[in-house]
């Protein structure tokens, strides 16, 4: 039978082991009443923006998201051809926009909530699904309007919901 030292000393040589010895690790995901409430104003402002500049009806449906699809595709086209680019403020503001609606859709059609979770070292506005998974509908948004068609929205949902 191994020694306790023994054991210590193969658990403090494993990846990680530093973070899961620490006193009080960083929890993955935070719910946040604040944002949640912003998420459904913006997912509003979503909604009224589509169909007033649009034509488009986003109306809460998982097939919805195809229309969303539509509106960012517009929202890349324009951001694409616009010299100089648009900031990266003046893309979250949309971004905000379209992924609450992203967001809030999960929410209402098959659970979740929004908080505040990890992602590539920063802590962001993001989604946990009653599966457990943490998505960020704000970033995804970002990424389909400024880098395009691999980014895109529906094929995401698609991909969310079979986690």
């Amino acid at each position: 039978m191994p020694s306790i030292n023994a054991l210590l000393f193969v658990f403090a040589s494993l990846p990680g082991a530093a973070a899961l010895a620490a006193d009080k690790p960083k929890p993955d995901f935070v719910a946040d009443g604040a944002v949640q409430r912003a998420a459904t104003a913006y997912a509003a402002q979503a909604v009224a923006t589509a169909r007033d500049q649009f034509g488009i009806k986003l109306d809460g449906s998982d097939a919805s998201m195809v229309q969303l699809e539509a509106v960012l595709a517009r929202a890349h086209t324009s951001y694409a051809a616009k010299s100089p680019r648009p900031s990266d403020e003046q893309v979250m503001a949309v971004a905000r926009m379209y992924g609450s609606y992203l967001g809030e859709v999960v929410r209402l059609k098959h659970g979740g909530v929004w908080g505040m979770a990890p992602l590539d070292g920063q802590t962001l506005p993001g989604m946990r699904t009653t599966s457990g998974t943490n998505f960020w509908p704000w970033t995804q948004a970002s990424q389909r309007i400024s880098k395009g068609a691999s980014n895109n929205v529906a094929d995401y949902y698609k991909v969310l919901l079979s986690k």
